[in-house]
C-alpha cells in the first residue's frame, strides 16, 4: 500500500512541477482524485462491505466487495469535484461501474491489439476491432441507460470549496483506521 502511495505522490509532484497550471484542469483533478480515492478508500470500504452488505455471500464475496469498494472508492473521492464544476452528481456511477470496470480493460487490450495489429496490416485490425466494437457498444448501452432512469443522478448547485475540502477532510478518519487497525485478526 505504501509503494503506491508513494509513487503517486511523487508522479504528481514532478507533473506539478513540470506544469503548476495543471492544478486548474478538471480532468487532471477528477484522475488524481479518483487514483487517490482507489488507493487510500478501497480497503476501508472492501472492509466495510464485507463485514456488512456482504455477510451472507459466500465464494463470490471477495470479487464482489473488491469491484464495489473500487467503484465507490473512486466515485466518492470525485464527486466532491464532480458536485462543484459540473453541479450534479451520479447515483447510479457505482452500480453501473460494475459492468463498466470489467469490460475497460479487454476494451484496452483490444484496442492496443487492433492498434498494433493495424500497423503490420490493416485487415489484420478488422477482426479485433470488431470484437471491440461490441464490448464498446455494450458499455456505451449500459452508460446511456443508467444515464437516462430518473434518479440516475442529482443535482448540486453552488457546492462552496470550503464544503469540498471538508468533505475530503473527513474521508481522513476511514483512511487512518484502514492503517491502523488491520481487517484480520488473529487468534491465539
Amino acid at each position: 500500500m505504501h509503494f503506491p502511495l508513494h509513487f503517486m505522490t511523487t508522479m504528481l509532484a514532478l507533473v506539478l512541477s513540470y506544469n503548476p497550471q495543471l492544478i486548474y484542469s478538471t480532468g487532471f483533478q477528477l484522475s488524481v482524485a479518483a487514483v487517490f480515492g482507489i488507493l487510500l478508500l478501497t480497503k476501508p470500504l472492501k472492509s466495510l462491505l464485507e463485514h456488512t452488505l456482504l455477510r451472507t455471500l459466500q465464494s463470490p464475496r471477495a470479487q464482489l466487495s473488491n469491484l464495489i469498494s473500487v467503484s465507490l472508492a473512486a466515485q466518492l473521492a470525485t464527486s466532491p469535484i464532480v458536485a462543484s464544476t459540473f453541479e450534479e452528481v451520479s447515483i447510479v456511477g457505482v452500480l453501473t461501474n460494475l459492468i463498466a470496470v470489467p469490460l475497460s480493460g479487454p476494451i484496452l487490450i483490444l484496442g492496443l491489439l487492433g492498434s498494433l495489429a493495424g500497423n503490420i496490416h490493416s485487415l489484420l485490425a478488422y477482426p479485433i476491432n470488431a470484437c471491440n466494437g461490441f464490448l464498446v457498444t455494450i458499455l456505451i448501452q449500459t452508460a446511456q441507460g443508467a444515464s437516462s432512469l430518473p434518479f440516475a443522478s442529482v443535482t448540486t448547485p453552488g457546492v462552496p470549496l470550503l464544503l469540498v475540502g471538508l468533505f475530503y477532510a473527513g474521508c481522513i478518519p476511514p483512511i487512518l483506521a484502514g492503517c491502523v487497525f488491520p481487517t484480520e485478526r488473529t487468534t491465539l
